[in-house]
């Protein structure tokens, strides 16, 4: 796959404010469909493995105000998941949790037969923090340690928590279903993501990142175009609330730790109680990041970054 992103003379791939460190290695995968999936790998060889995805609409090299934190002692292997990122296009169809929760356990086996077999930590935010989950509700773990940041978990029937999550997640399926697809240039996706309510504890820059982060150039019409477009995305944020997750998840599930976002804060994201819930019903290691959003990883990423290692610790995970 051709990166087209613009360099620098120091080899980084550019954004307003975040100049990204190119990959020490790449590793490029086929689905069992032929779906793309490209794994990138950053920081210390040395270090226990992070394995890093992203959330809906976003790619991992969005998050990298939080990962930047873990080049020092870490081995990071990030991928986006299928039609994102730095992934061409693949198919409309399957883009679903069933279908995420198999690429994500091709990615794990794909990375430790390429780089090796050693401590392995994944780290996911919402969607990929959801397919991760669904992997363990089916039975599926080999991780030696999961951090999952603020999933969109939504209760079963009955619950009152359910229904403001659900009518969240239509909201945010219909702005996707009439999303803008394309843009004259990268600043024009940017401008939305600094106007957007939701988005604004984010620190300067990441809407710039974010823009690049999820934007392609196309060559033919000389334009910036979403790597995934919005009507492919809409419906994984009703679909989760189908899934099969809330049930006591197959052991083992331990290290797993939920960090959510602010649950009392006077605009809590609705996320944020269905976390809490979640771990107090299935006795799961829960944290929380005050004054967040549903994107705690960009408003805070130091806050974020050391309740993952005082955590990795208490596990008897060192790095």
């Amino acid at each position: 796959m051709t990166d087209q992103s613009p360099s620098n003379e120091e080899g980084h791939r550019e954004t307003v404010g975040f100049a990204l460190p190119v990959p020490s290695a790449t590793l490029d995968l086929a689905m069992d469909d032929g779906a793309p999936i490209r794994v990138v790998r950053h920081g210390n060889p040395s270090g226990p493995r992070v394995v890093l995805s992203h959330g809906n609409g976003f790619a991992s090299d969005s998050y990298f105000p939080f990962w930047r934190l873990m080049l020092k002692r870490f081995d990071l292997a990030l991928f986006d998941f299928r039609n994102c990122g730095r992934n061409p296009f693949h198919a409309a169809e399957p883009h679903d949790y069933p279908r995420f929760a198999r690429d994500n356990a091709t990615v794990h086996d794909a990375i430790t037969n390429e780089w090796g077999t050693k401590t392995t930590i994944g780290v996911f935010h919402s969607m990929s923090a959801i397919a991760a989950l669904l992997a363990i509700a089916d039975g599926v773990w080999h991780w030696d340690a999961l951090v999952l940041f603020d999933p969109p978990l939504v209760p079963p029937e009955g619950n009152p928590l359910r229904g403001p999550l659900m009518t969240a997640g239509e909201a945010l399926r219909d702005a996707a279903l009439i999303r803008q697809n394309r843009f004259p240039d990268i600043d024009g996706l940017a401008d939305v993501f600094r106007h957007l309510h939701r988005f604004r504890r984010l620190r300067k820059g990441v809407a710039e990142l974010n823009a690049r982060s999820v934007l392609r150039f196309d060559p033919a019409s000389r334009e910036w175009v979403l790597c995934c477009p919005g009507p492919v995305e809409a419906d994984l944020y009703v679909e989760v609330a189908e899934l099969p997750i809330w049930r006591k998840p197959a052991p083992p599930v331990r290290p797993l730790m939920i960090v959510g976002s602010d649950p009392e804060a006077e605009d809590a994201t609705k996320t944020a109680p269905c976390c809490k819930l979640f771990c107090e019903t299935f006795g799961i290691d829960y944290a929380v990041v005050p004054d967040t959003s549903h994107l705690l990883q960009l408003e805070e990423p130091e806050q974020c970054y050391a309740l993952l290692r005082g955590f990795l610790s208490d596990s008897g995970i060192g790095a």
